[in-house]
């Protein structure tokens, strides 16, 4: 009798399709996950070069805590700070990554660090320049529903 070798010869696809099944439902989910209207609450800039400047980043942290991104099911998004418009687009998730494109074509890659039901912390490099020179770092973004 040859089942082993039946056993062995089905086991291989078997498991690599267990594998995709697994990987692109939990890429959906999060997809899910991630629809919504968050409201920022917390604000982490990580230096990696450049000045000092103490007034931008705490100018993004209350930029920050003011926020909302709305990321609607449909594949588009919209950055609120107060009532104003920041910037709308599409967006789409790969892997641990939201990608956002704005409407002029300008992309901004976040790596998703935490995603449940009721947060969403992102983290995604900024290259700013300022009069005092290049500010190079990662901003952690927190929001809450």
């Amino acid at each position: 009798m040859n089942t082993p070798k039946l056993v062995g010869k089905f086991l291989l696809p078997i498991s690599l399709l267990i594998i995709s099944l697994t990987i692109f439902s939990c890429s959906v989910n999060l997809e899910d996950k991630v629809v919504g209207t968050w409201q920022g609450y917390d604000f982490m800039f990580q230096k990696t070069e450049g000045p000092d400047i103490v007034v931008t980043i705490n100018g993004g942290l209350e930029q920050h805590l003011r926020s909302k991104l709305i990321l609607s099911d449909d594949g588009t998004f919209q950055k609120l700070v107060g009532e104003y418009d920041n910037g709308k687009g599409t967006w789409l998730v790969e892997d641990d990554k939201l990608i956002t494109t704005y409407v002029n074509g300008e992309e901004l890659i976040y790596t998703l660090l935490k995603v449940t039901d009721k947060e969403l912390m992102t983290m995604h490099e900024v290259d700013l320049k300022t009069p005092d020179g290049t500010l190079k770092g990662k901003i952690i973004l927190s929001y809450t529903r």
